[in-house]
């Protein structure tokens, strides 16, 4: 169904500011990964689920008194994480890698594997879908203050979670795989069983 022209109008420009100390690592995890064909090592020394974890831990330490919402971003950022990792969070020389981690890892969740480079690449995702929720304007608004509250934690910790030493030069195997096209997008599909492939 196609959304009406009011519709698209009236919806709300969403925006997610992501800190400054985790601004840089965007372009730095683009070269690493696209241009020196390295790849992040997985799995993850602090996975996705652990970091959401400390976040909520380090909050219900604060004495936070909405550790109920605390608990809901992180559910939330979880579960829309292992939703869209693989198709809008890999850049496609990582695509073999991922069809190996669910080879080896069928049963588990992407957020016990990938780490802080990947859950970082889903804030840039989140303000578009954030645009297309049914939310009213004061809902949005609470909604982005927890994920801007939860950026902070990132940005705070930067240092042990973005370094470039978590990327390996992928093996002459590897580049076969990635840059010959021997993993074919339909059999990456197949793999994660992915009904937003076509």
């Amino acid at each position: 169904m196609m959304e009406s022209e009011e519709a698209f109008k009236n919806r709300m420009e969403v925006k997610v500011k992501i800190p400054e100390e985790l601004k840089s690592w965007f372009p730095e995890d683009w070269d690493l990964v696209t241009r020196q064909k390295q790849l992040f090592q997985l799995p993850a020394k602090k996975n996705v689920d652990v970091i959401l974890e400390e976040y909520a831990n380090c909050k219900k330490s604060q004495g936070n008194d909405k550790e109920y919402a605390v608990n809901e971003v992180v559910v939330g950022l979880k579960e829309y994480f292992n939703v869209i990792l693989a198709t809008q969070l890999l850049y496609k020389f990582e695509g073999p890698q991922y069809a190996e981690i669910l080879l080896t890892h069928p049963d588990m969740p992407m957020s016990q594997v990938y780490g802080a480079p990947h859950l970082l690449r889903l804030f840039v995702r989140t303000a578009a879908m954030l645009a297309y929720t049914p939310l009213d304007e004061k809902s949005l608004v609470l909604s982005l203050g927890y994920l801007h509250d939860f950026l902070k934690y990132p940005a705070k910790n930067s240092a042990s979670l973005f370094t470039a030493s978590d990327y390996k030069v992928a093996s002459a195997e590897y580049h076969l795989k990635a840059l010959g096209g021997s993993t074919d997008h339909s059999l990456l599909c197949l793999v994660s069983l992915n009904t937003f492939c076509s």
